[in-house]
Formats: structure tokens, C-alpha cells, sequence
């Protein structure tokens, strides 16, 4: 077990079980509330793999998901129900990389923890229930289809990308979930299910080996097996469209602008960029920045505008957002301020208050349970070292954003997703 002081003075224990289980414990002496979560680094991304002595295996999209579902059934009571005797509330998520099992309680922690290991680690599957599951989960990416973020979104994706799975939504389609069998399911499960590709974190005033016996009563206690070998397809560094335009019912155009970029490998160097591209899209973004105050006071933007960046060792993009009268000037202003910060001398003085503004965003977000939690598993899957993110973001330097917003930002490799009103004006383009 290593000790590793937290930029907040707290203590967080970290370590590795026999069964190859990795865990973090942050100690929070004093907080009544705790905050458990057991993620797999198993997503939507990974829809072929392979397994030793089987080949290669391909199976339909959205199984992730839909096996986030399924564990959650048992044969006879209703986990949700144990949990809430416990005076636990408990759920889940899926991503594009990772699958997670969370609660928050007050009391009977250590009860919890084996109740979430424990229907973790016994899936309950039949015929019957993965049919009945099937139209739930079809009911639920329609629904999503009406979201008009989602969906311009998707279609920003889909824009940039050609074979990366990433452009397929993490529920699959409906067509790809109208082919998921229990076997299927099972196959993924058993490769990926295992605790040498889990990784567990527990937040609150606890018990360090009161946590460690909860789970290890209940996972598998095998050495560590080899985990499914995840191959993706090669994807062209060049987007697949310029322009994707779509209509919904909504009151106002919404623009979505995306850069493509190449991902990276090197965990602390990709922590870098991200801080950096982090500062870059704040000088265009954040509220205090003039691009923004132009836009705004020009009627172009709302306060729905803003900037992002996502970066995995699969994907790497960044996207800038609003609702706009015209999509068509929007994009051209977007792209002007892009060269712009790629041109211009950036500040020091802004970069070094945007800092700032980060480094207090990190050690605020140490009284959130769930936010450290979510954190700490996305950056140990991503192979991104979570704990030096302070000493990196004080050594970076103007030239650093400039140089990472040249790289991130380039119009070489944009795509445009717009969603327009039902009725109303809209005009193809590309």
C-alpha cells in the first residue's frame, strides 16, 4: 500500500490486491458522507478484441451498455432495493472506454461495498430478460435521438471521423442492439470482467481495511488473467466530412465546430496538452474573454457558447458550441479567432490567471466525492498521471498554449455540425 498526500494535506492509499485489483482510498476524516466506485476499463470502444486460443472476436455495438444494464437483474429481490435498506444509493454509467458501479452513503459502507461487488461479479442472464432489455435500450437511443445536444454532437463526431468508434453512441443503434444475444454478452463479460482490469475508489471518513475485506470477500481471488487484446481500426488523420446538417424541433440553430486531432500515448504528456488546450479554449471561451464579449455583444452567441477538449488514447478533438441565428458567420468568426490565438502573441499575464483559475478548480474539486472519484479512475485508465496535474500546470508557458492550440486547433482538419429548426431557413453546404 503507497501513501500519497493529496494537494489538499489528505491521505489517499493506494495499491494493488493479489487478484490484481487496483484501489484508492482518500481519507476525508470528518465527512459523513462516502463515495464508492468500481469501474471496468471495458466501453463502447471495445467491440473487437482478442482472446486467447478464440481468434478475433467482433460483436455488436452498444454491448457495454447494455451489460451495465443486465447486472443490475438477479434472479429473485432487486438490488436497488438492498441498497436502499443500506440507506445507499446506488447507479451506474457507461462510456466511450470505461463502465462504472457507484453509490454515496452515510452508514453500513462496508456492506455495501460487497453488496456492489457482489452483483458486479454474478451476471444474471437469460433469453428471456436480454429480449425484454432490448426494447428498453432501443426506446432509450430513440429518445436520445430528440436531444438536440446529443445529436448534434453525434453528427459533429460522425463529421470528423471515418471508422473510429467513437462516432457511434455508447448505446449502440438499433439495429446493433437488435442483434445482442446472451452469449454475446457473456463473452464480453468473462473477457473483460475481471479485477486485473478494474479499479476501485473509495472517498470518506473509512476504515482503509475495512474497505479492502469488503470487496475481497466478494470478487474472484485468482491470480491475474489475461484480458482481451482491444483492436481498433486504423483511422485516417483527415476528417470524413466538412459539413453535417440536421433539423429537430428546437427554437434557435445550434452550431457545433469540431478540430481533429492525433491522440496520444504518453500519459504526462497528454495531461500536458490537455491542460494547455484547457487554457487555450479559455481565452476564447470563458466569459472574461474578449472573443467571447464580441460575440455575445453582437447578437451571434448566447450564453449556451462555449469550448471543450477530449483527448483519450483513442481520440483527441476539440469542439466549440452555441445557439446562433447564423451558423454560416458563426463558423467564420470561430475560425478567425482560431488563427488568431494561433498567430497572435498570447498574454502572459492571461495565461498565468488562467492558471491560477485551474489550479483552484483542481483543490476545490477535492470536496466533491464524486467528482475525485470519477477523476482519479478516468486518469489511472487513461494512464494520465492524476497527481502531478498542479506540477504541470505551473510549468507551462504562453508558448506551450500557443504551440498545443496550433496543433489542436487546426483548420485543416474542422467539421461543422449544424442543427437546424424544424421549420424555417437551412441550406445545404460541402
Amino acid at each position: 500500500m503507497e501513501k500519497i498526500k493529496a494537494p489538499t494535506g489528505e491521505e489517499l492509499l493506494t495499491g494493488y490486491l493479489p487478484n490484481g485489483l487496483h484501489y484508492g482510498i482518500l481519507l476525508k476524516p470528518g465527512f459523513v458522507k462516502k463515495y464508492a466506485v468500481l469501474a471496468v476499463k471495458y466501453g463502447s470502444l471495445d467491440s473487437k478484441f482478442e482472446l486467447p486460443g478464440e481468434g478475433v472476436v467482433e460483436v455488436p455495438d452498444g454491448i457495454a451498455h447494455f451489460l451495465e444494464h443486465k447486472l443490475f437483474e438477479e434472479p429473485e429481490g432487486n438490488v436497488f432495493d438492498r441498497f436502499a435498506q443500506l440507506g445507499a444509493s446506488v447507479n451506474a454509467f457507461t462510456s466511450y472506454t470505461q463502465t462504472a458501479y457507484l453509490f454515496s452513503t452515510v452508514d453500513h459502507l462496508p456492506a455495501a461495498l460487497r453488496e456492489l461487488a457482489r452483483f458486479v461479479t454474478y451476471p444474471y442472464l437469460t433469453y428471456e430478460n436480454v429480449e425484454k432489455e432490448k426494447g428498453i435500450i432501443i426506446q432509450e437511443l430513440l429518445m436520445y435521438e430528440d436531444h438536440p445536444d446529443r445529436r448534434l454532437h453525434k453528427n459533429l463526431l460522425n463529421a470528423l471521423y471515418h471508422v473510429n468508434p467513437v462516432r457511434i453512441d455508447v448505446g449502440g443503434t438499433p439495429e446493433s442492439v437488435s442483434q445482442i444475444t446472451v452469449d454475446w454478452l457473456l463473452k464480453c463479460y468473462r473477457a473483460f470482467y475481471q479485477p486485473a482490469n478494474m479499479a476501485l475508489f473509495v472517498a470518506g471518513d473509512v476504515e482503509p481495511q475495512q474497505v479492502l475485506e469488503a470487496v475481497q470477500g466478494e470478487l474472484p481471488n485468482d491470480p491475474p488473467q489475461p484480458v482481451g487484446n482491444r483492436i481498433y481500426p486504423e483511422e485516417p488523420a483527415h476528417i470524413n466530412e466538412e459539413w453535417i446538417e440536421d433539423r429537430l424541433s428546437i427554437s434557435r440553430p445550434r452550431c457545433a465546430l469540431g478540430f481533429k486531432s492525433e491522440p496520444i500515448s504518453d500519459g504526462r504528456e497528454s495531461l500536458r496538452r490537455y491542460l494547455a488546450m484547457n487554457i487555450a479554449i479559455r481565452l476564447i471561451a470563458a466569459r472574461s474573454s474578449p472573443y467571447y464579449e464580441r460575440l455575445y455583444d453582437s447578437g451571434l452567441v448566447d450564453d449556451s457558447f462555449g469550448a471543450s477538449f477530449s483527448s483519450t488514447p483513442f481520440y483527441s478533438y476539440c469542439m466549440v458550441t452555441s445557439q446562433t441565428d447564423d451558423p454560416y458567420r458563426f463558423v467564420e468568426e470561430i475560425k478567425g479567432i482560431a488563427r488568431d490565438v494561433q498567430r497572435e502573441a498570447i498574454c502572459e499575464a492571461d495565461v498565468e490567471r488562467l492558471k491560477r483559475q485551474l489550479y483552484g478548480s483542481y483543490i476545490a474539486a477535492f470536496d466533491s466525492l464524486e467528482y475525485t472519484a470519477n477523476s482519479y479512475i478516468t486518469h489511472f485508465f487513461n494512464g494520465t498521471p492524476y497527481f502531478e496535474y498542479l506540477s504541470i500546470l505551473q510549468g507551462l508557458t504562453a508558448k506551450d498554449v500557443q504551440e498545443a492550440a496550433a496543433r489542436h486547433l487546426d483548420l485543416e482538419k474542422c467539421a461543422v455540425s449544424v442543427l437546424w429548426p424544424t421549420e424555417g431557413p437551412g441550406r445545404g453546404q460541402g
